[in-house]
Parts: structure tokens; C-alpha cells; sequence
């Protein structure tokens, strides 16, 4: 079977760089095109982390030529086409993740460490593994909907989703053609992690998600997401990731470190002691590799693979709240669902509201209604995967060639 063909918009940053390299590494899916966008740092470099990224993956190539072997699809005769996006949100203030990962989007090896960066080139120099466009992202994106069949090929958006409604909104008939977009983004029923409700992607171009998710609902598309909700849970130890021998710790027995291995650990070694600080596991959060693994195992198929579930979940996104920017807001009236209980703990405001027999009758009314609604398409969740166990088998032995 020909491999899935599928469109990454992303913002490298660390888990981004895991994540394309899983998908590279991927015999199921062919990436037909990478655009970059704003989000963890500036566009101009998140498409230079592009290039940082495909520069070691030839370094690894040239020193171990066995490897080319994990990474089937990269090669001079298949060059990937890749595109420079927007440099900032459909509608209100910039934000940029830099906080987290550095000035650069990968803990600014560029300073720290030189080597992992490619010598100066200009766009109309030859490149090894990729093919640049002068075409803007969202451009990029509707030229390869209309050079392939209608609903062969999927986007798998990393990043804030501001390309993507870009493509959407300029020419919907052929973004229609899409298969499915899969996204990294949003916190439905847990804490954000760029404010107490909202997650960074959503956080930093909710007009982008609010307008697609209109569109969602109109059944121009099928939207699948990866919400913290699922992602969070999934972490692999940095002890996987980083080497030894470059951190400092006991590398007795253990193979020198591959130009892969040396690249990775350069950018997670400051996340590592970032999450320290935060007193959190020490282990990395699989964000954006979620969102690819659901890519590759399901290609665009509505009928899941083993072990893969999804929900559809009806919320609208707060656009521009001066504390909930970016916030999933689940409206839970009369669906049972609950966060917290009681609204209040006073008594006396407790027995004035309602009578028991009023409250269900509105409860049953709210629901009658509630599931009315929720005959529209609604985006798809993902609930259910296969196990942190089986994605860290799958990106150490891809991506790094260790097995677990």
C-alpha cells in the first residue's frame, strides 16, 4: 500500500523536532510538505529549526548509512517541499513561546551549541533532503490539496492553526479536499499550560481555531485533536532521550552518542532542568508526537485502528478574555457532567434556587437540547490510544534506532 500522504504545519520547538522526525521515520505516511509558523519562537526560525533538524539527520546519515534505512522516504530523489507561514495570529496580540523554548525554539543551541546548525545558504541553493517554495505556507498547503485526489492527503498541524485557516478561508472548496486535519491544541477538561485554561497552540491564535471550528461544524471538514487532556499523560523518560555521556552521568557500556542522539539531547537537556524546576516528572511530555502517532496509525480512515478512540466534543473558544484567552468553554448544563460540584457552599443560597422537581425538568430539557445539538459534526477528541508504552517503543526504535 502507498504511503498517506500528509501535509506538517509546525513551530519548532523541541517536540516539534520529535514529532517531524517520527513521522519521517514513518514508512506509513509520506510528507509531502512542511510549513513553518510562529508559536514557539518566530517563523524565520522555526524554518531555520527546519533546516537545523534535516542538516543532523544527514550528519547521522553520513555517519551511520545504516540508518537511512529508519527514515525510508528522505532522500535527494524524494525531497520534501517546505514553505516559510505567517509570522503572526488572524486576529489579536502575538505570542510566542519562548519562555520555554528559548530565543530559538530549540533552548538556543543556536548560541549554545554552533554545531548543530547548517553553514549560510541562500533559498536558490541546492538542499540534500528538501525543496523550498517562495509560495506562503497556507499557499503551499491548497497547492498540494489540488495537485492530489480529493481526500488523500491529511494535515497535521503542530503549532498555532493560524496557516491552516489561512488555506481554509482563502479557498474553502479546495480546502475541502482535505482527508482530515489533525491538531495538537486545546484543554477541554484539565488545567492549560500557558494559563490556568488555555493551551499554548489555542492560546496563541484563537481567532484561527474559533473560525475552523465554525467550519467543523458546517461539515466542511473532519477536525481530529490532540488535547492536553490526552497528550499530558504520555512521557517518555529523559532518560530515553538525552545521552549519558554528554549529561555528565555513567556511560559505561553505553554506544557514543550519534549525531541524532547528540542533536536531541543539545535542545531537551535545558527542557529537562526546566521541568525540575516546575517540580514535575522527569520526563518529556509527548505533545506533538501524540498528534503524529494518531497520523500514521489511522491515514485518514474514519475506522480507527486498535487501541485509537475519539469523542466528539461540542465547546466554543474564548477569542480575546483578559484571563481566558484561548479556553475550550464546555458548556456542561444538563449533561451531567460536573467539575466541581456545587457552585456554592452557602445553604442558604442552596435552598433558594430551584425546587428538586424544577431543576430536573430543566435538567431533562437542557439535555433533550444538548443532544439535539450535537446532531451537527462536531470535532473529534482523541480519548484513546494504544499507551505511552507503545509510542515510546515506536519513536526510540524510529527515530533513534534504540530498542525497547
Amino acid at each position: 500500500m502507498a504511503p498517506h500522504k500528509i501535509i506538517i504545519d509546525t513551530d519548532p520547538g523541541v517536540d516539534d523536532v520529535l514529532a517531524i522526525l517520527l513521522a519521517l521515520s514513518s514508512p506509513e505516511v509520506e510528507v509531502a510538505l512542511i510549513t513553518a509558523v510562529y508559536g514557539n519562537t518566530h517563523a524565520p526560525m522555526t524554518f531555520d529549526n527546519l533546516l537545523k533538524m534535516y542538516y543532523n539527520l544527514g550528519l547521522e546519515f553520513a555517519a551511520h548509512p545504516e540508518s537511512r534505512k529508519r527514515f525510508p522516504l528522505v532522500s535527494s530523489d524524494n525531497k520534501t517541499l517546505v514553505a516559510i507561514g505567517e509570522d503572526g495570529p488572524i486576529g489579536g496580540e502575538k505570542h510566542v513561546a519562548t519562555y520555554f523554548h528559548g530565543p530559538d525554539g530549540l533552548s538556543n543551541i543556536s548560541e549554545t551549541h554552533p554545531e548543530f546548525t547548517p553553514p549560510p545558504s541562500k533559498p536558490e541553493d541546492e538542499h540534500e533532503f528538501v525543496k523550498f517554495t517562495s509560495r506562503k505556507g497556507w499557499e503551499a498547503i491548497l497547492d498540494v490539496l489540488r495537485a492530489e485526489p480529493e481526500g488523500t492527503v491529511s494535515v497535521v498541524a503542530l503549532g498555532p492553526l493560524t496557516n491552516v485557516a489561512w488555506a481554509a478561508r482563502e479557498d474553502p472548496e479546495t480546502f475541502k479536499r482535505v482527508a482530515e486535519v489533525v491538531w495538537m491544541g486545546g484543554a477541554l477538561d484539565v488545567p492549560g499550560n500557558t494559563s490556568p485554561v488555555a493551551e499554548f497552540n489555542c492560546f496563541a491564535d484563537p481567532y484561527a481555531f474559533a473560525f475552523l471550528l465554525d467550519e467543523v461544524k458546517k461539515g466542511a471538514f473532519r477536525l481530529v485533536f490532540a488535547p492536553l487532556d490526552i497528550t499530558s499523560p504520555h512521557m517518555i523518560p529523559f532518560s530515553d532521550l538525552l545521552h549519558p555521556a554528554l549529561i555528565g552521568e555513567d556511560a559505561t557500556g553505553v554506544a557514543p552518542p550519534t549525531p541524532l542522539q547528540a542533536f536531541a539531547t543539545s535542545f531537551l537537556r535545558r527542557v529537562r532542568g526546566l521541568q525540575a524546576k516546575f517540580g514535575l516528572p522527569d520526563a518529556m511530555e509527548m505533545h506533538d508526537p501524540v498528534a503524529v502517532w494518531y497520523a500514521i496509525a489511522n491515514r485518514g480512515r474514519s475506522d480507527l485502528a486498535s487501541g485509537w478512540a475519539v469523542k466528539g466534543r461540542a465547546f466554543s473558544v474564548e477569542r480575546n478574555g483578559e484571563i481566558t484567552r484561548g479556553m475550550c468553554v464546555v458548556d456542561r448544563r444538563g449533561t451531567g457532567e460536573t467539575t466541581g460540584g456545587t457552585r456554592t457552599e452557602n445553604e442558604e443560597l442552596k435552598s433558594s434556587g430551584l425546587n428538586d422537581e424544577s431543576a430536573e425538568a430543566l435538567k431533562t430539557e437542557e439535555k433533550v437540547e444538548s443532544e439535539g445539538e450535537s446532531s451537527e459534526p462536531l470535532p473529534l477528541a482523541m480519548v484513546g490510544t494504544p499507551g505511552t508504552p507503545e509510542l515510546r517503543r515506536l519513536l526510540l526504535g524510529r527515530v533513534f534506532g534504540t530498542a525497547v
